[in-house]
């Protein structure tokens, strides 16, 4: 096209964007600001579109678009180099196995002598060395899981697991404070169901959701089927997560479950996980949710739900 000036279709085609988003990037962040043609149709540069695709892959990696939408066009391509940085880190991890397990038992040690200071400031020097993603997918989600055996196998008391909880929990509430979803991003829940004491597997959740660019709402631990409910419609989510971790064998809890579909609008997809959630899979079969096994396997379907939803 003549002087590289471009339609809105055409953004929108190369960039992903729907015009209503690119509209609202437009008008409320001022993300860009195309010209007028004479019939006052916009028109956008090169300079728009290359800002418009960096925009779009730093939203897609969980950015806000209120965050970033003013920053200009050289802060953001250092943001995509960080990005691809961490990236880079996380998936060099398991070429560097004793980096890693260095961490974990530093991490453990602290733990079990009841050294929330010092398990601080291994995970302060685990986001150094291995990236907001690297910890949370290679220190915290292996350590949460050797916590859970510890607690379940009896060798943690309840003080030491709950000081780990507290540093862990906040750790993960850290890693995703620059990630909240833009406008119109998909909604979820989380929590653990009644009875569910133990949080980290929901803080888990919260953190990867946060980073993945959805709008999260966080309950905690141990709430009933009619209070999730609850935040479900007033939130209007499309999805909510349950941990279950401890124990395995809670008779109520297939009730609870059947309650929960019963009472969520029959659209909203419910995602259970955790140490304990596969004791109860045919109870998670009956009521039609996804179980889900691990990190990986929860971010592959949070993408496919945001695809379903944006058809």
């Amino acid at each position: 096209m003549a002087n590289s000036q471009y339609p809105m279709k055409y953004v929108t085609q190369v960039t992903g964007l729907s015009p209503h988003v690119l509209r609202v990037w437009e008008r409320r962040y001022g993300a860009v600001k195309p010209q007028r043609t004479e019939s006052n149709r916009r028109i956008y540069d090169e300079a728009d579109v290359a800002r418009l695709a960096l925009l779009v892959k730093l939203t897609k990696a969980g950015h806000s678009i209120r965050h970033i939408a003013n920053i200009p066009i050289e802060g953001l391509e250092s943001m995509i180099r960080g990005l691809e940085s961490d990236h880079a880190k996380v998936a060099s991890l398991p070429q560097d196995p004793e980096l890693k397990q260095s961490l974990l038992d530093k991490a453990w040690r602290h733990v079990i002598a009841l050294q929330p200071a010092e398990l601080q400031q291994v995970l302060d020097a685990a986001v150094v060395e291995l990236g907001a993603s690297g910890l949370i997918e290679k220190l915290l989600a292996p350590l949460i899981g050797r916590i859970g055996e510890g607690w379940e196998n009896g060798d943690l008391s309840v003080a030491e697991e709950h000081a780990a909880t507290a540093v862990i929990r906040d750790a993960l509430f850290r890693a995703s404070i620059p990630y909240s979803g833009e406008v119109g991003a998909p909604r979820m829940v989380v929590a653990t169901p009644s009875g569910q004491l133990h949080e980290l597997g929901a803080a888990m959740v919260f953190a990867t959701a946060r980073r993945k660019g959805w709008d999260v709402t966080y309950l905690g631990s141990s709430l009933p089927a009619e209070e999730i409910v609850r935040a479900v419609v007033r939130s209007e989510a499309i999805a909510v997560a349950l941990s279950v971790v401890y124990p395995s064998d809670d008779p109520r809890l297939g009730e609870e479950l059947r309650r929960l579909r019963s009472l969520l609008p029959s659209d909203v997809t419910i995602l259970i996980g955790g140490r304990a959630a596969f004791a109860y899979r045919n109870e998670i079969g009956e009521i039609k949710a996804s179980l889900m096994t691990d990190l990986q396997g929860l971010k592959r379907k949070l993408d496919v739900l945001r695809e379903n939803r944006q058809r």
